[in-house]
């Protein structure tokens, strides 16, 4: 397998390879045996399997590529150029939510903390139960993609010079409190400790995808479109043919597609592309699910040690001990300064106090995996809506996250701990006062929830009376439409995400390079009889 240098595997890429969308001047017509839509952890995945299998690939991504040497530090500048709507992307619902993704070369995998988890056995042995995906989704047919993947982007423990204040102290805490806490196992490759994982690796250190599988794939010759956002795949009667795209720059864009076109364009915006593109399952859309996230500071005296958030791991730390029972993950997650100050209470010169603070404020958080389901639609103007309202299971689960990492701040030395609820105190000064976010409103709009680990809204099952694509993840009735990202999971996992879409897409990519070698072979054997 081709492995450039890490930190330069965006710089040096093959002529041609790359098509800049904000910079096209014509229209394009081309064709592929394969044609990849999204390069986040799913495209890139399946693209970089399907170019190693010997098949030509083109990609095609609505942002632009942000390379290393012009990743920006602050989150207004990094936000307004990679991610979706700014960042300002929310889900509908009895509350709004905010809703992070992506959209760049790389999708969520430039700005998200690489954190890398393979799915639970239990999630997987339920998917069999429930909705008859065993044994073609299984962990016996998913370790050998684990493995590939965990050689290729270098997974590992955070290493304890780089852990950081922040993760060092809630692993000490956790332990205090009887439960199980570890560093986190990421994809790095020498990370330095710079604490702007959610802006972007400056140091090319994180393996997302814009570093590793877009350029590898690039390397055995498959073709990236940049900037260039896919309205719809072209189908012949009940085959999917190719894709139409439009640049940025106002030229359309037609990418044929000898074999099949892979969607990869996220839980969101996959399901409205494939309503664009005609396809009409029941399900489609529906079944939408979320890792909705808190987060809650607190400051530290600052005679006690330095928490500095500026340098450490951003999300070095972990517990799954409560992921079956209590259904939420505590993990800890440090911000950057612009970010640090939206979750800082007080206004005037309070608020200037704390913020003059800053190097002793921690910030720890839980994802809770919902069992609540939305449905993803298309909205005014064709715009993306999501409609997603948590249950009371899922705001216990929350409050009792809340409680339990006010207790954890407190109990580590903290004189503040600032919970973020509405109903409850702003600042809350000792551990006695846990006991107001023990009866914190059970009520969405009470909390400061945001989402980035979504799922499931074009399921994966036998039956198309109840899911979108099949058991080799091709969609119901439709020849060589095939989706490979989250939005194919039936249910959230409990824990972060991208390993487990990765592991499925290169299955995916794995099973469908193999029927598109057997096509050709197959076509070649027949031109040679005549």
């Amino acid at each position: 397998m081709i492995t450039p240098p890490s930190e330069h595997a965006d710089e040096h890429l093959p002529e041609g390879a790359v098509v800049d969308g904000e910079l096209l001047m014509r229209s394009i017509d081309d064709a592929f045996d394969v044609v990849v839509i999204g390069s986040g952890a799913a495209g890139a995945t399946a693209a970089h399997a399907l170019t190693e299998a010997g098949l030509s690939v083109a990609i095609v991504e609505e942002g632009p590529w942000m390379k290393t040497k012009d990743v920006a530090s602050d989150v207004h500048t990094a936000f307004g150029r990679i991610m979706r709507q700014s960042g300002m992307q929310v889900l509908g619902g009895r509350a709004y939510m905010p809703m992070l993704q992506g959209r760049c070369v790389g999708g969520s995998t430039l700005v998200n903390s690489a954190i890398a988890w393979r799915i639970p056995e239990d999630v997987v042995d339920d998917w069999t139960a429930r909705f008859g995906l065993g044994p073609s989704v299984s962990m016996k047919e998913l370790e050998p993609h684990f493995d590939a993947l965990e050689r290729d982007l270098s997974v590992r423990e955070v290493d304890a010079a780089v852990l950081g204040e922040n993760n060092r102290l809630f692993v000490e805490q956790a332990s205090k409190h009887g439960f199980e806490a570890a560093p986190m196992r990421r994809y790095d490759r020498g990370c330095k400790g710079s604490g702007l994982c959610l802006t972007g690796c400056p140091n090319g250190a994180k393996q997302g995808m814009s570093v590793t599988y877009v350029p590898w794939a690039l390397a055995h010759g498959a073709r990236i479109f940049t900037s260039c956002t896919a309205l719809h795949v072209e189908l012949s009667g009940s085959r999917a043919v190719g894709v139409r795209a439009r640049s940025a720059s106002g030229h359309l864009v037609t990418i044929h597609a000898r074999h099949a076109v892979v969607v990869a364009a996220s839980t969101i915006q996959s399901p409205n592309l494939l309503r664009r593109s005609g396809v009409r399952a029941r399900a489609l859309g529906r079944h939408f699910q979320a890792h909705p996230g808190l987060a809650m500071g607190a400051l530290f005296p600052t005679t006690s040690r330095p928490i500095e958030m500026a340098f450490g791991a951003t999300q070095g730390a972990e517990s799954t001990h409560f992921r079956r029972t209590e259904r939420f993950k505590l993990e800890t997650i440090s911000l950057p300064p612009d970010l640090a100050g939206a979750r800082i209470p007080g206004v005037g010169r309070e608020l200037s106090e704390r913020l003059a603070q800053l190097a002793h404020v921690g910030v720890w958080a839980a994802q809770i995996r919902a069992e609540a389901e939305g449905v993803v639609k298309t909205g005014w103007g064709g715009a993306d809506r999501v409609d997603f309202t948590m249950g009371k299971r899922d705001l216990e689960a929350a409050r009792k996250a809340c409680a339990l990492i006010g207790r954890m701040f407190f109990e580590a030395g903290a004189r503040e701990v600032w919970p973020g609820i509405y109903g409850v105190p702003s600042v809350l000064r000792s551990i006695d006062e846990v006991r107001l976010v023990e009866n914190a409103p059970l009520e969405p709009r009470s909390y400061n929830f945001i989402a980035t680990h979504l799922f499931g809204a074009a399921r994966m099952g036998p039956d198309p009376r109840s899911s979108v694509v099949d058991l080799d993840f091709q969609v119901h009735g439709v020849d060589g439409l095939y989706v490979v990202d989250s939005s194919v999971f039936p249910t959230n996992l409990g824990v972060n995400p991208q390993h487990s879409i990765m592991a499925m897409s290169r299955l995916a990519a794995m099973r469908l390079a193999r029927t598109c070698m057997s096509t050709r072979a197959i076509r070649r054997t027949r031109r040679e009889a005549s």
